[in-house]
């Protein structure tokens, strides 16, 4: 499973399998290079955790 890179609303990063297509994000790149998916709001993270529970269902 390819992992995408978050940044939550409470400022954690963190890796999902879920694409980044499937939730609002916006786009950013940290100095070190490291592209980011900053996520828009409470409702999108919630459906970003709930997708990602999926996900771990199917393995």
């Amino acid at each position: 499973m390819t992992l995408y890179c978050y940044m939550l609303l409470e400022g954690q990063k963190v890796s999902l399998g879920v694409h980044p297509d499937s939730v609002l994000t916006q786009d950013y790149s940290l100095p070190d290079g490291t592209a980011v998916h900053v996520i828009v709001g409470e409702e999108e993270q919630d459906k970003l955790f709930a997708l990602q529970g999926i996900l771990d269902e199917e393995e």
